[in-house]
């Protein structure tokens, strides 16, 4: 039972981890360092700015603590080694797994050349051809890069050049108030730039609620982010060794460095997934609920299918794709034994500050499918742990069902958000009420204890 995984970002590791625990022979595919955009150019380094981004902040902050200090200033050669050192050590466990897994892994680029078939480039030079008895694509996706917009064009960043950490720029427009926008206008703003983010919809985080987006885009105008909402960057040149951007709106704005953070999309271009049969969706590849392609012994995950681009969920997919096909491999087929993932009580997490996390639904999302809600909020302005920590701003809200408590949804923006939203996850997993969650005594001082008090509130108006 031999098992091919096309990809070794957290999606494609974890497919393939799994699949060597389940006794299956398996070979890995990655053109670049294991990990993938995550551990090398995505969440891992972008956090662990993130993290020193932070304490800068905390410094200006010093004299409401009690304390005399000066601001701390960014050292960008030795920010930039902490960032490698950490990635490299996440890498290097990667490594270590496959290997005491006996994942044998093939360094190239590799190509669908039939439909369990793949041709991979070496990087050491030559070729060779792999097949498997089912193979798991799992390509991931590439920086999304707007057609009006000159990229080679110099002052033009994405977040791979964001992450490179060159410089800081003294000012910075960012194209793009999504996740990736913010989470940079936050790094870049704690470090002294001047930062502007020009987002096309109306708000910043579109599809997120109201409040949520409220409160954040307040947040980060503390910190001195300026916003240009509804408007879009229609023009970029470089004039006199500096960046000038015309918004659609006619407003020109001037900076150091443009930086595009407007998404990404699957990885499928040129790798011949149409060519082997695959039915696709634009770029990214169809797959039923067990993860399959419409070519049997052929599965697909993460970033690769669209849906929720997140390595979390990537990771997930992976795992339960490698048991789906080891057990298709093993003669269980017809779907009888096979998983699938549950989306609506993972959560999804913006480490902007403060924090932002939600998980399953908004109260209008709800209502919009004819779910009849009710919706608590309880703020960290009442929390003894969030006061005395100086961020008090922000709240908990719970969205659960009309009359049987269960829980639909929640909205976290404050202090630990991403860390504490995974309460509420499991308590959604396994179908927990509020009135559950409430009954449930909480660690004081704790911040947690804010869902606790939401989900009190909310057990009471849904009488539960």
């Amino acid at each position: 039972m031999h098992i091919v995984v096309l990809g070794g970002g957290p999606g494609g590791y974890a497919a393939a981890f799994e699949a060597a625990r389940a006794g299956a022979q398996v070979t890995l595919i990655e053109r670049e360092r294991l990990g993938g955009t995550c551990l090398n150019w995505g969440c891992i380094p972008t956090k662990t700015i993130l993290r020193s981004a932070h304490i800068v902040a905390d410094t200006r902050e010093a004299a409401a603590f009690g304390l005399n200090a000066a601001v701390a200033s960014v050292d960008v050669a030795a920010l930039r080694a902490r960032k490698e050192r950490v990635v490299d050590e996440l890498v290097g466990q990667v490594e270590a797994t496959a290997t005491r897994l006996k994942v044998r892994i093939v360094p190239g680029a590799g190509r669908l050349t039939g439909p369990k078939t793949v041709t991979v480039a070496l990087g050491g030079g030559g070729e060779e051809t792999i097949v498997g008895d089912a193979l798991i694509l799992a390509t991931g996706s590439a920086v999304f890069k707007l057609p009006s917009i000159d990229h080679s064009l110099e002052g033009v960043w994405t977040s791979d050049n964001a992450v490179a950490l060159t410089e800081i720029p003294k000012t910075i427009v960012i194209i793009g108030g999504g996740v990736i926008g913010l989470e940079f206008a936050c790094a870049y703003a704690a470090f002294g730039s001047v930062v502007t983010v020009v987002e096309l919809m109306e708000q910043v985080l579109p599809g997120n609620d109201k409040r949520v987006v409220k409160q954040t885009q307040a947040a980060l105008e503390e910190l001195g982010v300026t916003f240009h909402l509804g408007d879009a960057v229609e023009r970029i040149e470089r004039v006199d060794g500096r960046m000038s951007s015309t918004l659609r709106s006619g407003v020109v704005l001037e900076s150091d460095i443009v930086m595009s953070a407007v998404g990404r999309i699957p990885n499928s271009a040129g790798l011949g997934f149409p060519e082997a049969g695959i039915e696709m969706d634009r770029a990214a590849v169809k797959v039923d609920p067990y993860f399959r392609t419409n070519v049997e012994g052929v599965y697909a995950i993460g970033d690769l299918i669209g849906g929720m681009m997140l390595a979390h969920v990537a990771e997930e997919e992976g795992v339960i794709a490698a048991r789906n096909a080891v057990a298709e491999l093993k003669g269980v087929g017809a779907g009888a034994h096979l998983e699938s993932v549950r989306y609506d009580c993972i959560p999804a997490c913006v480490y902007t500050f403060p924090e932002v996390a939600v998980v399953g639904s908004g109260r209008d999302a709800a209502k919009e499918r004819g779910v009849d809600v009710v919706q608590a909020t309880a703020k960290f302005a009442a929390n003894g742990k969030a006061l005395g920590e100086g961020e008090s701003g922000g709240f908990v809200q719970v969205v659960a069902e009309n009359g049987t408590g269960r829980i639909v949804g929640c909205q976290i923006v404050g202090p630990h958000a991403v860390e504490t939203i995974h309460e509420i996850a499991v308590a959604m997993k396994h179908d927990l009420t509020v009135r559950q969650l409430a009954e449930t005594v909480h660690a004081h001082p704790t911040v947690s204890e804010v869902i606790r008090m939401a989900c009190a509130d909310a057990a009471g108006k849904c009488g539960c």
